[in-house]
């Protein structure tokens, strides 16, 4: 897969602080469930590790980004890592900068349609709605207004109810974490039932 399709997939799982020696079985059952593109955040334990195996196991057939990006470093150490695209929780002109430079597409957090508007200059790929559901899809629909032209990714306190109202709003991914890599079946082992959320998610997305 190139980056470019990264905007016609509903949804990106975030993969924030799992057990690194868990990683590649719930990739697998996400892979196995329709997801074809994931974010490790740079605070898990093994992060570079996991963007490295996840990389090179799935070539072609699911992008593989960093998230929770907080600094140039973090974002130096995620692209030599093998991150395909990059996502911050907030709007850090340097980090934008430096994914830019290297030629990794970065997709910053905002809370404003300043911020949007400040990232898309800079030349995010796209930007981070953060934390969504504070603002909920009615914000999403009136930004898409003035600024149809941004692409957002909606993250933070969504739900496979609640998600596919901010799709129809206007945004073009939704990141999912917690409401989708349940603590428990993480802690059972229980790669079937995390394949089975994927799917599910995707079945309410469509």
């Amino acid at each position: 897969m190139n980056i470019d399709q990264l905007k016609s997939l509903p949804i990106i799982p975030v993969l924030r602080k799992i057990p690194y020696e868990k990683s590649e079985e719930i990739v697998q059952a996400l892979f196995d469930g329709g997801i074809r593109a994931v974010e490790i955040t740079m605070e898990s334990v093994g992060a570079e590790s996991m963007i490295r195996e996840t990389f090179e196991k799935y070539g072609e057939k699911m992008l593989v980004g960093a998230g929770t990006v907080l600094s140039i470093d973090d974002c130096k150490r995620a692209i030599e890592a093998g991150a395909q695209f990059i996502v911050s929780p907030a709007f850090d002109e340097e980090v934008v900068a430096y994914a830019v430079n290297s030629g990794v597409p970065v997709i910053p957090g905002v809370f404003t349609p300043s911020e949007m508007l400040r990232a898309d200059k800079a030349g995010a790929l796209m930007v981070k709605l953060f934390p969504a559901s504070v603002l909920g899809p009615s914000f999403i629909k009136d930004v898409k207004g003035p600024l149809g032209h941004i692409d957002i990714i909606t993250t933070g306190g969504i739900t496979k109810e609640t998600a596919k109202g901010y799709l129809d709003a206007g945004a073009v991914a939704i990141g999912a974490g917690g409401a989708l890599l349940k603590k428990e079946l993480i802690e059972a082992n229980d790669w079937d039932g995390i394949k089975k959320e994927a799917e599910l998610w995707l079945k309410n997305l469509k």
